[in-house]
């Protein structure tokens, strides 16, 4: 039977358009990169991107480019050309000036323009993080026991007098019932407790404390509570189906929660969102209401190159936060993300990739002895290529320094810990700088709350703050060696500018509360070509000379001690 025009597909059958490409032969390259599929690592924007490839056979008379999507427009890709060293050597040096998620493949040809060779491996993977990112000095602050919006915008010369450089608050929102941040009313008001009584937009307050925020160098970090909501809260009332149902609740209504120590915990006040809704209709309308909320703050955050943060991400519906966050990359591609996202190591890492989150929210609370600590700060610097940490002493849902720790003072060794010998971002949350014996409990509506106070906490705070900002080898992964010889409650570290010169920082930190001790330091296995080193105290502000073999130092209870070394 013939075929007729009308039984055919009604398309043309496209054609197949050559590039002139071959496929390089194997074995043929060394490359300076990952080639693993899925591997990727990070840079941060305005850092330059390194790339050198070697020729097995020296002889061999080429030209090398990178076709690559970094800083083009989505969809558009470009080439960067490798330059020649020397024989078989093509090295390429590229700033790279936006933010985004990148790929990019080696294109060549072997003396011969006519015949051009792809790369035979998978395409790189590279992310570029907002160069804030390098430096994050946050203080967390909580709303509730603050007063107004006026009060915060007063509270912030202060903060940034501490040498803290980000602002992270909890939900602002109108609260529900429970008076729980985290139990939102209304994701897009704020609640009335902090307005003051002038302030009938409910944004005329805030705005003012945006605009002091960002002239005193502070960036905002909005908390985003995206799973669950308010069982009282207007989307309740209003549309209930939006709300995952549960029978066994008299309301129909499914409670959120967590799991704590191999247990089920259930949020009475909170219903989780159904993002899985099987009606598409009312599914989008979910959605694109969920992402409104998400942009709506995340304007305010951008106003002062801020960041949010995703509260519980690792009980988050993955296929929205998928679309969400290529929704805010696309909005405000500087905006720093910051998830506390608890889970393995290979997923964090697989999700990084995926969603291009910048910061994790890091644990170390959960190490408490000297040793585990240690541990903890080298795996997070082995790491830190792929993935970067936020390190706070503490979080709002923990116990402040003295219920951790066993004393208030405990928080200026933890910080220095956290601080100088992690990889630049760090933090405290609002107390612990007055050495509160227990945690500010961040439910309910509150009175303005009056801390006294303590100096030696504040003091130790400003300085080390003061140190961390003023030299880039704290905001690097690697650059740490440490020099405590395993010590049971000191922790002292190393942190070199780099393997050739002997320059860098001594820090030392003693996590006992009750004792003090005098170490003996040995750096003659690290530096090699003097007998003796500089040393100057960076929080007395004086100098001296110390045999490398023979470095004393002691520390009192909860004491520190940071030198810069070097000529």
């Amino acid at each position: 039977m013939a075929l007729t025009q009308s039984f055919l597909p009604p398309f043309k059958i496209p054609e197949l358009i050559s590039r002139n490409m071959r496929i390089g032969k194997e074995g043929l390259l060394r490359r300076s990169f990952s080639v693993v599929p899925d591997d990727f690592f990070r840079l941060y924007q305005n850092e330059d991107l390194l790339l050198e490839v070697e020729f097995q056979d020296k002889e061999t008379s080429a030209q090398v480019f990178l076709y690559t999507n970094i800083d083009c427009p989505r969809g558009e890709w470009r080439e960067l050309k490798f330059t020649q060293e020397k024989s078989g050597v093509y090295s390429l040096s590229y700033k790279v000036r936006f933010c985004g998620s990148y790929q990019f493949k080696l294109k060549y040809s072997l003396g011969d323009e006519n015949n051009w060779y792809w790369d035979r491996v998978s395409f790189s993977h590279v992310i570029v993080d907002p160069e804030a990112l390098r430096d994050i000095r946050m203080y967390t602050l909580i709303p509730s026991v603050s007063g107004t919006i006026n009060d915060w915008t007063e509270h912030l010369p202060r903060i940034a007098d501490l040498g803290f450089n980000a602002v992270h608050l909890l939900p602002i929102t109108r609260l529900d019932v429970s008076e729980s941040p985290y139990a939102a009313f209304d994701l897009f008001s704020i609640d009335d407790t902090y307005l003051g009584k002038e302030d009938r937009s409910g944004f005329a307050d805030f705005e003012k404390f945006v605009d002091r925020a960002a002239q005193l160098g502070l960036r905002l970090c909005f908390d985003l509570a995206l799973n669950n909501i308010g069982i009282g809260s207007t989307m309740v009332r209003m549309c209930p189906e939006w709300i995952v149902p549960d029978k066994s609740e008299k309301d129909g209504m499914k409670r959120a929660g967590c799991w704590h120590m191999n247990s089920w915990l259930k949020w009475g006040d909170l219903v989780k969102i159904s993002y899985e809704h099987p009606n598409p209709d009312i599914r989008n309308d979910i959605w694109d209401y969920m992402k409104k909320y998400a942009l709506f703050w995340s304007h305010f955050a951008q106003l002062t190159g801020g960041m949010i943060r995703l509260d519980n991400l690792h009980s988050s519906h993955e296929g929205f936060i998928t679309d969400l966050l290529g929704e805010l990359r696309g909005v405000y591609p500087n905006l720093i993300i910051m998830a506390e996202f608890f889970t393995d190591s290979n997923t964090m890492l697989k999700k990084a990739a995926e969603w291009q989150i910048n910061l994790f929210l890091a644990n170390q609370w959960e190490h408490p002895y000297a040793c585990d600590l240690r541990n903890y700060l080298l795996y997070i610097h082995d790491i830190g290529r792929k993935l970067r940490f936020y390190l706070p002493i503490t979080t709002h849902d923990t116990g402040v320094p003295a219920q951790l720790y066993g004393k208030a003072e405990a928080a200026v060794p933890r910080y220095a810990a956290t601080a100088l010998m992690g990889t630049g971002q760090t933090g405290i949350v609002q107390g612990v700088e007055y050495g509160c014996p227990e945690k500010i409990h961040f439910i309910g509506r509150k009175k303005k709350c009056a801390f006294r106070e303590n100096g030696y906490i504040t003091e130790g705070i400003r300085n080390i703050n003061r140190v961390l900002a003023e030299s880039s080898v704290f905001h690097k992964d690697g650059t740490i060696e440490f020099i405590d010889g395993d010590h049971g409650a000191v922790l002292g570290a190393l942190r070199r500018i780099d393997n050739e010169h002997d320059k860098g920082y001594l820090i030392f930190a003693n996590l006992d509360v009750h004792n003090g001790y005098s170490i003996k330091v040995d750096l003659s296995s690290l530096i090699t070509n003097k007998d003796t080193i500089w040393m100057e105290n960076r929080i007395h502000d004086f100098a001296f000379d110390s045999p490398v073999n023979d470095i004393i130092i002691d520390l009192e209870p909860c004491g520190i001690r940071i030198y810069r070394i070097g000529e």
